[in-house]
């Protein structure tokens, strides 16, 4: 990957980012694992990168920070497939978005503040 690789995150969320200079992954309900978010998309198309606020109130996009080596990452699909993750999940999740845009981890990321 050549591109910069970003974490976007609201409010609450960027303090802890910046003090310790990583993305720690959380748990996430619909997937049943503890991973963090990267995309390569730009503010401009927050539905494509799943970052609406249509279930919660805060801004998901509000402060963003470059992912210092994306190798560990691993690209959305095909950590779906090695999940196993469910259809009717993965639609939930999906629909609509550009999914060959998302990565995930599994373990903390160092990302520049």
């Amino acid at each position: 990957m050549t591109r910069t690789i970003w974490h976007y995150t609201c409010d609450h969320g960027a303090p802890g980012i910046r003090s310790g200079g990583v993305v720690v992954p959380n748990h996430h309900p619909l997937l049943g694992v503890e991973l963090s978010w990267f995309t390569d998309l730009e503010r401009s198309h927050r539905h494509e990168a799943g970052l609406t606020s249509a279930r919660i109130a805060c801004d998901r996009m509000a402060h963003r920070f470059a992912v210092a080596d994306p190798a560990g990452l691993i690209w959305w699909p095909r950590a779906a497939r090695v999940l196993a993750v469910p259809r009717a999940v993965r639609d939930e999740l999906e629909e609509g978005r550009l999914l060959a845009h998302w990565w995930v981890a599994f373990g903390p990321v160092e990302v520049i503040t």
